[in-house]
């Protein structure tokens, strides 16, 4: 369950600036960058993923935007998340 007025807000804050993944997940909707979360709306919360750095800075300034934009910046800063592979099953040989 998300608030689907900030998702819209959200949604064109961002489209024509970053390349993000849009997706639901866990029940909210999430917004990535190399596959990393940048933001997500979760049971009428937001959640914005920045660094150490920038945190203390988030409380000062109220402008939406711009949390939005420190996330983003943060998340291009993080390596590309890999495929995760299947673990290998052992093959049982028949006696």
């Amino acid at each position: 369950m998300y608030d689907r007025g900030l998702a819209t807000r959200l949604h064109e804050l961002t489209a024509t600036l970053f390349d993000l993944e849009e997706t639901r997940m866990f029940g909210g909707l999430a917004y990535l960058k190399n596959s990393h979360i940048c933001f997500a709306l979760w049971d009428g919360c937001l959640f914005i993923h920045v660094g150490d750095e920038s945190a203390s800075t988030l409380v000062k300034d109220g402008d939406l935007q711009n949390y939005i934009y420190i996330a983003i910046l943060f998340n291009c800063t993080l390596p590309p998340k890999t495929a995760k592979r299947a673990p290998k099953r052992a093959l049982h040989k028949a006696d």
